[in-house]
């Protein structure tokens, strides 16, 4: 069977794809998907900006730079940072400075800190040079640094900032200061928007949602409403048989057939671009397809056992975290998602919202909060209707493997 041959009419899926696992995949390695690239360039090309946070391995980074790659051929200067690992805005601001070109609005940003009167000259040398001295000299300025910025952007330069693990550096900043750190983190998120309604265009990341994040510090996310959500889900049927098909070419695998294909996904226990991926790598070692016979053996002991420190505790400590935030939210998320799973399949909050107030009253915010925070982090998803109904599920077969397995598909 000539499989590069069949899948290079297969609605314009790449026919050769080099096999890789990594935490970003790009160039040859990456597997494009149409609809989706098109739903991340309209969102980056024709509104503020996006927000996506979602479970850590499910193809997040790689979608997000192979979108900044586009931007950049259209004529975009693209400015991402990964903020994991940041202790302070001070750190998140000296970053995007020095990736910035040196004209433009980099010069402008200095000139106008550099004319203010009221910053010191050692800070103003500080961010001239973007190097950190003392994080408090900076920090004690940090307002009208920001608006520095801020005043300095010409959305004709078309400068488009992406930051992956946000509300990491949220969070640090917020254990890091008890008295000031909620004050800290809205002055970030409002000067952050106030750039992007000057033109700066953001996409915000993060392998941790900003709502829970929210409720346990009372942040003001009304910052964060010009922002599209964006997700990426697992991969259709079609673009994950093309996908595997594209990687036995691109792997130059011998003995590689349909039946291999078809197996493969069989025992996948959900098509997103490295599960599908580690499944491929164990069953065609040494550059040869295994026999289709081997495949139940090799998922079972060999692909699903790592899930559990990949994928699985994730989830679990989503549901550890859900316990310090503030009442009644603990208990309201856990009924949330067990009312979901319990239903089997798609349920309208309409009805979540009955069966919960049976037991004990709830408001529309907080059940709404507790939908969204169960949505960011990769429990459930949803379909809204045009009469207003909302539709809620599981949000991928990964996510009712972990409910399976660790809950029995019942309450702990």
């Amino acid at each position: 069977m000539n499989i590069e041959a069949e899948n290079t009419n297969l609605n314009d899926f790449p026919s050769k794809i080099t096999p890789h696992i990594g935490t970003e995949v790009t160039g040859d390695k990456f597997f494009p998907r149409k609809a989706l690239a098109e739903e991340f360039d309209s969102t980056m090309t024709r509104t503020n900006g996006a927000k996506l946070f979602g479970l850590r391995r499910i193809g997040k980074s790689s979608e997000a730079a192979a979108c900044c790659e586009r931007l950049q051929e259209k004529g975009f200067v693209v400015v991402k940072e990964d903020a994991q690992g940041m202790a302070t805005e001070v750190d998140l601001l000296l970053a995007i400075l020095r990736k910035l070109p040196t004209d433009g609005l980099y010069a402008r940003a200095i000139k106008l800190v550099a004319d203010n009167n009221a910053i010191t000259k050692t800070v103003c040398d500080m961010i001239s040079k973007a190097t950190i001295g003392k994080t408090e000299d900076i920090l004690a300025y940090i307002g009208p640094i920001m608006a520095a910025v801020e005043q300095a952007i010409d959305r004709n330069e078309r400068v488009v900032l992406v930051i992956d693990e946000f509300p990491w550096l949220c969070r640090s900043i917020l254990q890091s200061d008890e008295a000031k750190g909620m004050a800290r983190v809205d002055m970030l998120l409002a000067a952050l928007r106030r750039w992007r309604n000057k033109g700066m265009c953001m996409m915000l990341m993060g392998s941790i949602g900003m709502v829970a994040l929210g409720r346990q510090y009372n942040l003001d996310l009304s910052h964060l409403n010009d922002l599209s959500p964006l997700n990426t889900p697992p991969f259709e049927p079609d673009e994950a048989k093309a996908l595997i098909d594209a990687l036995a070419v691109g792997g130059n695998i011998q003995d590689w057939t349909a039946d291999h294909t078809a197996t493969l996904l069989a025992e996948t226990v959900a098509f997103y671009p490295a599960i599908l991926q580690k499944g491929f790598e164990q069953t065609t070692l040494g550059g040869k397809a295994v026999s289709v016979g081997r495949f139940a053996d090799l998922f079972a002991d060999k692909v699903r056992p790592d899930f559990d420190d990949t994928y699985y505790q994730q989830f679990d400590k989503r549901l550890k975290f859900y316990r310090e935030l503030p009442a009644p939210l603990p208990g309201l998320l856990n009924a949330v998602l067990l009312a979901v799973m319990k239903n089997n399949g798609a349920i309208g909050r309409d009805s979540v919202h009955e069966m919960l107030a049976q037991a004990t009253e709830v408001s529309d915010a907080d059940l709404g909060d507790a939908l969204n925070i169960l949505r960011e982090d990769g429990f459930l998803a949803v379909r809204a209707h045009r009469d207003g109904s909302q539709q809620w599920r599981p949000a991928s077969d990964l996510m009712r493997a972990w409910w399976q397995q660790r809950r029995g598909g019942i309450q702990r």
